[in-house]
């Protein structure tokens, strides 16, 4: 065998053997994320206050918490729990809380309740629930606002606690 063709066959063996070894590497980085993804998920069940938060890695350490827990306390928690499992260096938050979802409906409807004229009038979201307090002038107005809550937001059960304030007599 020429010597020209023995370098090129030991260029292409060595550039074969370079594939083999990082492409081990690489199943095997990708082989411990999945198992500290499936750590953490573990640990992320064992806590029932925690089980509507997941985990996926994103990087070799890092993991990523997706879904939905009950409120900021909750929050808090999962990462304490994300971040007590070896191997995570550093988390990433992306839950969502049931209280924050509520409280952009919150939002949404007091901005409704507003642009109709209610300044006096509070709203507060909870579950299926929808609370209004303060105060407005006759019992009409009384109800146009919760009126306006339920076409806002029909899905809710609406606790009207609005004190209607009689209507002046002169």
């Amino acid at each position: 065998m020429s010597k020209p063709h023995r370098d090129s066959r030991t260029i292409l063996v060595i550039a074969v053997l370079i594939l083999a070894i990082g492409g081990a590497a690489s199943l095997a980085r990708a082989g411990a994320e999945a198992a500290l993804m499936n750590q953490v998920n573990a640990a992320l069940r064992s806590n029932g206050q925690l089980n509507g938060a997941k985990a996926y890695t994103a990087a070799e350490g890092v993991v990523v918490l997706y879904g939905m827990v009950f409120d900021e306390k909750d929050r808090v928690l999962a990462e304490q729990v994300a971040n007590g499992v070896p191997g995570v260096n550093s988390v990433v938050d992306n839950l969502r809380t049931k209280t924050g979802k509520w409280h952009e409906e919150e939002e949404r409807i007091q901005l409704q309740i507003q642009s109709n004229g209610f300044n006096d009038v509070q709203v507060r979201v909870v579950g299926p629930y929808v609370y209004l307090s303060g105060q407005v002038v006759g019992e009409g107005e009384k109800q146009r606002a919760a009126s306006v809550v339920a076409s806002v937001a029909p899905n809710k059960q609406i606790n009207n606690m609005i004190w209607a304030q009689p209507p002046p007599m002169f």
